[in-house]
């Protein structure tokens, strides 16, 4: 922890963030899958065409489907996040095989198809893009994790590409420690160093502190008229999360609006109906939350020691909550909210200025 807050005084005089990540959590695959079905039935009818991902096919009225991307393909996105100025993708981490116990959390049977959505990842490695955009693991609640893919885990940990806080690998945990107790003695044993661990939770209750390094959110979900109302909101959580006697990684939120999932439900998530949702509908958005983050960072950098900030998200399509591109009126890839995430990331790392 020294080290840490020793880190952030250091980096303090160049900008108040060094890293920003992404939570990436990508179902957009087959809809003869599992998730690939549920995921093309909510984004299906045509309202939600603008935050209908830009490699989606639309063969009909209503109806968008998705196939499993190329390595090329999956490359030109990873691209996208960079030009975005994305350092590091947060991916929700599943076992490859199928396990058989049930998730909590998870409609019955669909802990049976988790392996689907690992796609993304596995796609990540593969590429020499990994150098410029890292990757980290999201555990996730309950998911029972064997001891093979803990195993996996701890050795990507010790790779270059592996996002990292100092010399320890960094792994956000989704309002769970469980796995954290078998993943430290694995990454012992394989050399992977202590993993920097940031629980996803505004609350510290049901939270073995001494297993977490910091707090810090997947999402923030709440109601709001209009963007501005829904940072201040976000700043507020942000300030609750740093009283919880550890140090934060600071999330920043692209809006919360899961209607496509209200309108056409899926089996593992349920959502408030009747709310004012909200996402990022311009430039001016994305620059008004990294300007209120940044200011409320300023104010606790003692609090955010590793210069690290967690975006919500890549490619929440379905809640609100994306930069990557969507399909454009003409059919081609609408790259605005990168361009307007870039502006917002060189706020938060005090390049504003300069571009």
């Amino acid at each position: 922890m020294v080290v840490a807050f020793a880190a952030w005084t250091a980096w303090g005089e160049a900008g108040s963030v060094v890293r920003v990540g992404a939570v990436n959590w990508d179902c957009s695959v087959p809809s003869w899958t599992f998730f690939g079905r549920a995921a093309t039935r909510s984004l299906g009818p045509e309202k939600f065409r603008d935050r209908t991902p830009y490699y989606a096919q639309t063969p009909g009225q209503d109806r968008i489907e998705y196939r499993y991307r190329t390595m090329a393909e999956y490359e030109q996105e990873m691209r996208y996040a960079i030009e975005a100025g994305i350092d590091y993708f947060a991916y929700c981490w599943y076992d490859l095989i199928p396990q058989s116990a049930e998730v909590k959390g998870i409609a019955s049977g669909a802990d049976g198809h988790l392996q689907e959505i690992t796609k993304a990842r596995l796609n990540h490695v593969k590429s020499p893009l990994r150098d410029r955009l890292h990757l980290c693991a999201i555990l996730v609640t309950m998911h029972p994790y064997s001891d093979e893919e803990l195993l996996s885990l701890a050795l990507e940990m010790r790779e270059p590409w592996y996002e990292k806080v100092g010399e320890r690998p960094l792994v956000y945990c989704f309002n769970t420690t469980q796995p954290l107790a078998r993943l430290r003695k694995v990454c012992s044993n394989v050399g992977a160093g202590d993993p920097y661990a940031v629980v996803m939770r505004n609350t510290p209750s049901g939270v073995d502190l001494a297993q977490i390094q910091a707090f810090s959110a997947y999402a923030f979900c709440a109601d709001a008229t209009d963007f501005a109302s829904f940072t201040a909101k976000s700043i507020a959580a942000n300030e609750k999360r740093a009283a919880h006697g550890r140090p934060v990684v600071p999330h920043f939120s692209t809006g919360w609006n899961p209607t496509p999932r209200i309108e056409r439900s899926v089996p593992w998530a349920k959502y408030r109906e009747g709310c004012p949702y909200v996402e990022a509908r311009t430039r001016e958005d994305f620059l008004h939350g990294a300007r209120e983050l940044s200011k409320w960072i300023g104010r606790n950098r003692q609090m955010c020691p590793t210069g690290h900030v967690l975006a919500f998200a890549w490619n929440e399509f379905e809640e609100g909550g994306w930069i990557c591109p969507t399909l454009g009126k003409d059919g081609r890839p609408d790259t605005w909210r990168v361009e307007a995430f870039r502006a917002a990331v060189d706020v938060l790392k005090g390049n504003a200025i300069q571009r």
